[in-house]
């Protein structure tokens, strides 16, 4: 879990989450392996998202070891 606060949007603005114009960033559910690898990347544009695509994502990137 990552809040980005300061500096304000650094961290969102590295994965393209970044809004300018408003100040603040999209939500999005981004799963990164031990070695520091994007293995998964999920923006959430309204409500909450699905936690059985979310598990089933996790089990795959667990699966590849």
């Amino acid at each position: 879990m990552l809040a980005d606060f300061h500096p304000k949007g650094q961290m969102t603005q590295a994965y393209g989450l970044w809004r300018e114009e408003r100040g603040y960033s999209r939500r999005a559910i981004i799963i990164i392996d031990r070695h520091g690898l994007v293995q998964h990347s999920q923006v959430i544009e309204r409500g909450a998202p699905e936690v059985e695509d979310l598990l089933a994502a996790v089990k795959v990137i667990a699966a590849r070891g």
